[in-house]
């Protein structure tokens, strides 16, 4: 491992797990005091999602297309730059159509650039600069934690969104740091010239189909149950600090997954550290609807360590099992769309139509049935996971 490009990779998801804590995790209280409804609500964040599945694989393609031109540096550092206008934009509060297109731009630039971040990770990795990837994840987690407790504590919803543009400065910082890595240092030392399409990657490996498709149920699932979250620490009586300290301690709880997880994954490996991912994924959700007070809450959130926290530990890693370097990065982006966009997407359009039509409760035991259909549907793949780890074997640097 390069330990100054593992540091400099370090940095950078903490940097913008610490602006996500503001784009992802209180954009929810914003936009209610900016004064919208859940139903509008729902829309945007729904909104953002759409925009991320449609445009990462025209990005994905286009990175692919010009690897030996663009760097991965360039195109997240001009992410960057125009999500910063779009933050700006929206602090002056422009209305239910401005605040449309704001959420179209987020989609494209903003909501999905961790797909790309992510993949970096793999390209270095296989143009055999390694990193530690779960260890980095984990303290992009930290650094989440620390930025939500921070603002749930000291910031007031209506400074959070400049909050939000000053958090942008270092992530720029870091991005135009950190050695340049472009799409055909990853695949110089793969024979193949050309890498599948996406429908052909699909029907190449249906391992991976299922994959994705477990992911899309399973993230509505917790888009369901996370994007009106501050609504139940409410309802039980809570306050913009209590959400604060619950999604500290959730961030947190994702810390000890990125540790252990190495040791988890040579004991039970990688595709039964998915399995068992996805079922504490339904468990949170479900533990979270049956929670009579702030203290269960709590602990329930804290179920995100062998939930999405070994999810985002580990999906990298499974990826690259079942699949050959050269659709790595494509990979990856498909990954993103499906859990980034499609699930997020789907949950947050369905989670404020539902909350406007019902309640808490219905709401979270949908979150939980979603959930728990993603976790059957990878179970359903487990017939090919002899033919994954041989591929896995062939594939490893």
């Amino acid at each position: 491992m390069e330990k100054k490009l593992h540091y400099q990779y370090v940095m950078l998801q903490c940097s913008f797990y610490a602006m996500s804590a503001c784009f992802i995790g209180y954009m929810v209280p914003v936009l209610q005091t900016q004064g919208f409804n859940h139903t509008q609500i729902g829309f945007f964040l729904a909104l953002r999602a759409l925009f991320s599945v449609i445009f990462q694989p025209i990005i994905a393609n286009v990175m692919d297309k010009f690897k030996s031109v663009i760097s991965f540096n360039q195109l997240i550092a001009v992410m960057i730059i125009i999500s910063m206008m779009m933050t700006g934009i929206q602090i002056l509060n422009p209305g239910f159509f401005g605040m449309t297109f704001i959420f179209m731009m987020y989609g494209i630039v903003t909501y999905g650039m961790v797909s790309f971040i992510d993949a970096m990770s793999t390209l270095y990795f296989y143009k055999g600069q390694k990193i530690n990837y779960p260890v980095a994840r984990g303290a992009g987690s930290l650094s989440y934690a620390i930025s939500a407790l921070l603002i749930g504590l000291f910031v007031a919803p209506e400074r959070i969104l400049v909050a939000q543009f000053f958090l942008f400065f270092p992530l720029l910082f870091f991005i135009l740091k950190i050695d340049r890595v472009k799409g055909a240092d990853a695949t110089h030392h793969e024979s193949e010239n050309q890498s599948f399409s996406y429908p052909a990657l699909l029907r190449a490996f249906p391992f991976f189909k299922l994959f994705l498709i477990a992911i899309i149920f399973s993230f509505i699932g917790k888009e369901l149950s996370s994007s009106f979250l501050i609504d139940v620490y409410r309802s039980l009586g809570g306050n913009n600090r209590d959400y604060g300290l619950g999604t500290f301690l959730l961030a947190a709880s994702e810390i000890p997954a990125a540790i252990i997880f190495t040791r988890l994954a040579d004991r039970l490996g990688i595709y039964r550290l998915m399995l068992l991912s996805f079922f504490f994924a339904f468990l949170r959700i479900f533990l979270i609807m049956l929670a009579p007070n702030l203290l269960l809450l709590n602990i329930a959130q804290m179920m995100q360590m062998l939930g999405n926290g070994l999810f985002w530990a580990g999906n990298i890693q499974f990826i690259r099992t079942i699949l050959p370097a050269k659709d790595a990065v494509k990979a990856q982006a498909a990954v993103g769309v499906c859990y980034l966009g499609i699930g997020s997407g789907v949950g947050s359009l369905l989670s404020g139509v539902i909350l406007e039509a019902t309640n808490l409760t219905t709401l979270l035991a949908t979150a939980s049935f979603f959930s728990l259909i993603g976790f059957f549907i990878l179970l359903s793949g487990q017939k090919y996971e002899r033919s994954a780890d041989s591929l896995g074997q062939n594939h490893s640097l």
